[in-house]
C-alpha cells in the first residue's frame, strides 16, 4: 500500500508558523518579482483568486477582503520542506520525494493505515507545524487521486474498494489524472474518454499504441494494479540556477558578479549530493515584453579539463563563457548557468594526469569552505567574482525573515 503525503498551502503555511496573525486571514504568496500568484490559503481561494494569477489583476479585490500578498521566501519553504521530509523518513521506508511538499511512502503491511497516518500527520503538526492531506491507495496514481480528495474532506483518505473508486473517477476529468497531459486530454475526449472512470474501463492494448506504454501503466493504475514503485532518490543530472532580474542590466561587471552567485549556489548543490560536473552553460537574455530596446539571446557552452566541485574552477569558465556572448549595450534581464556531464563522486574514473594529491587538496578546500559557511553564516566567506553581502537581485518587496536560516531572522517571543 502507497501513500501520499502532501502539505496543505505549503508556502502559505509555512509563513503562517511563524506569523499567527495570517491564519484565518486570506494570503497569498507571489512568484518572484511579485508578478503572479504561486501559493493560496483557503480563504483567498474562497475570494476566487486564481493560481497563477498576476497579482495587479486581484489586488484590489485582495486588499478589500484583508488579504496579505508576501513574496517567496525560498529559504525558509527550503528548510521547513527538509525538516518535514526527514520527519516522514523517520517514520516511513521507501521515501520518493515528489516535490518540495510532496512525497510518497511505501505502508507496511497488515497493519490500520488510517491510524498510523492519522497518528504522524499530528505528529507533523506538533513538532513542525505543517498540515498535511494524505491520500492512502494500493497505487501512486490512486494516491494522487485520494491526495485530492482528503484535502477537501477529512485529511486522510483510504482509497482501496473498486466501487468506491469508480464512484469516484466518475467525478474526475481525464485532464486531472496523474499521468494524463493537457496535449492527450483532447486525444482521449475524441476518442470518448471524457472521465477517469472511462480511462479505468477503456481498453489498455488500445491505448498503449494510441499513446504508448506509460498509458497502460495509468490504466493499470487505476484499476489498483502497482506500476510505478516508490523510486530512490537520485542525484541530479543537471544543475541549473537562473533570474529574472528586477531590473534590466547592461554593465558587464555587475551582470558577472549576479551570474556568479548562481554558480557559487549551482556548486553548493553539486557538492551536497556528492557529484562533480565537467561542464557549464552560461546563458543570458533580454526582456522579450519591452520592445524600446534591442532583443538578445545567447548561451555559451565551457567545458573543463576534468570533472570538479571547485567553485572557483566553475567560476573561470563561466567569465571566459560570458565573454564570449556579452554585447555592450544590451539590456540584460535574465541569465543562468547549467551544469552539465554530472557523474558521482567516488566512482568517477580519475585522470591519469591529475595528481591524487591535488585531487584531494580540493575536496578539502570545499568542505572547508562549505562548513565555515555553515557554521557562521551564509557568505561568510566568498570568492571575489562575488558580491559582499546577501543580495538578491529579483524584486521581493514583501519577503517575510528568514526565520530558520539567519540569525537576525529569527523570531522574537514577547512576554
Amino acid at each position: 500500500m502507497f501513500a501520499l503525503i502532501d502539505c496543505d498551502n505549503f508556502f502559505v503555511s509555512c509563513e503562517r508558523i511563524f506569523q499567527p496573525a495570517l491564519k484565518n486571514r486570506p494570503v497569498v504568496v507571489l512568484s518572484n518579482n511579485d508578478g503572479c500568484v504561486v501559493a493560496r490559503s483557503y480563504e483567498a481561494k474562497a475570494l476566487g483568486i486564481g493560481m497563477a494569477v498576476p497579482f495587479f489583476k486581484v489586488e484590489r479585490l485582495f486588499s478589500a477582503n484583508n488579504g496579505i500578498a508576501l513574496s517567496s521566501n525560498y529559504e525558509l519553504y527550503a528548510d521547513i520542506s527538509k525538516r518535514v521530509m526527514q520527519l516522514i523518513r523517520e517514520e516511513f521506508q521507501n521515501l520518493e520525494i515528489y516535490s518540495i511538499d510532496e512525497a510518497f511512502v511505501r505502508l507496511p503491511d497488515n497493519i490500520d493505515y488510517e491510524t498510523l497516518c492519522r497518528s504522524f500527520r499530528n505528529k507533523l503538526l506538533q513538532y513542525i507545524g505543517i498540515s498535511v492531506s494524505i491520500g492512502i491507495a494500493p497505487t501512486k496514481t490512486l494516491c494522487k487521486i485520494a491526495g485530492e480528495y482528503a484535502k477537501k474532506h477529512d485529511k486522510i483518505y483510504f482509497l482501496n474498494q473498486m466501487p468506491q473508486i469508480s464512484e469516484l473517477l466518475k467525478k474526475i476529468e481525464v485532464i486531472d489524472i496523474w499521468g494524463v497531459g493537457r496535449h492527450t486530454a483532447p486525444k482521449l475526449k475524441f476518442m470518448g474518454i471524457f472521465t477517469g472512470e472511462d480511462l479505468r474501463t477503456a481498453p489498455p492494448k488500445m491505448l498503449r499504441k494510441a499513446f504508448g506504454i506509460g498509458m497502460e501503466k495509468t490504466i493499470m493504475e487505476l484499476n489498483g494494479l502497482p506500476c510505478l514503485e516508490a523510486e530512490s532518490e537520485e542525484p541530479q543530472q543537471s544543475i541549473i540556477s537562473s533570474r529574472t532580474f528586477e531590473y534590466e542590466i547592461k554593465d558587464y561587471n555587475v551582470l558577472k558578479q549576479i551570474i556568479a552567485e548562481f554558480v557559487d549556489s549551482a556548486c553548493q548543490r553539486l557538492r551536497k549530493q556528492e557529484s562533480l560536473a565537467q561542464s557549464i552553460i552560461v546563458s543570458v537574455s533580454t526582456n522579450r515584453f519591452n520592445h524600446t530596446h534591442e532583443q538578445y539571446y545567447n548561451s555559451a557552452l565551457i567545458n573543463l579539463e576534468s570533472p570538479t566541485n571547485n567553485t572557483a574552477k566553475f567560476l573561470q569558465a563561466m567569465d571566459k563563457g560570458l565573454k564570449q556572448i556579452f554585447r555592450n549595450g544590451i539590456f540584460y534581464k535574465r541569465a543562468g548557468i547549467t551544469l552539465l556531464h554530472v557523474s558521482n563522486l567516488h566512482t568517477i574514473q580519475p585522470d591519469l594526469l591529475d595528481k591524487e594529491e591535488n585531487r584531494g587538496k580540493e575536496q578539502n578546500l570545499m568542505k572547508a569552505f562549505d562548513a565555515i559557511n555553515r557554521k557562521m553564516g551564509r557568505k561568510s566567506i566568498y570568492f571575489g567574482a562575488q558580491a559582499g553581502g546577501i543580495k538578491h537581485y529579483i524584486r521581493r518587496e514583501f519577503k517575510s525573515a528568514s526565520y530558520t536560516t539567519s540569525w537576525s531572522g529569527l523570531a522574537i517571543a514577547h512576554a
